[in-house]
């Protein structure tokens, strides 16, 4: 038998919990900063793991206030370091892969448990078929 799965935040808890995770990704990446690594290199893994780690949490659309909320945090606070948001080809990239690891990490947990009790795609020989309940 699974363990009890804990209930999802509303949305709105999902957004407070994302302003800790972008603070301490701005702060590590800053931490790393002083230490000679690249902000570019430091800020790419630090924020998506902030991300994922509160989209896994909450809501969809919780998930997509949390990128936004670190990707704000990030491209501000790291990237442009004068607390100045951009949106330059880099600003971009970092959002749409946020806002990327936020979906998959409200859909990656669907699908393992989905698989993991049996539950595949329904197929009924015309093909696959989205993920029917």
């Amino acid at each position: 038998m699974d363990p009890p799965v804990p209930p999802r935040l509303p949305g709105p808890a999902g957004f407070l919990l994302s302003v800790p995770a972008g603070v301490l990704t701005a702060v590590a990446c800053g931490t790393a900063a002083a230490a000679g690594v690249p902000a570019g290199a430091s800020v790419v893994p630090a924020a998506a793991l902030a991300t994922a780690a509160v989209a896994a949490r909450t809501t969809t659309p919780g998930a997509l206030v949390a990128a936004a909320v670190c990707w704000a945090f990030a491209d501000g606070f790291v990237l442009n370091g004068r607390a100045e948001l951009h949106i330059g080809p880099d600003d971009l990239a970092l959002l749409v892969t946020l806002l990327a690891v936020a979906v998959l990490a409200r859909v990656l947990p669907v699908a393992a448990g989905r698989l993991r009790r049996g539950a595949g795609p329904v197929r009924d020989g015309c093909g696959p078929r989205p993920w029917i309940p």
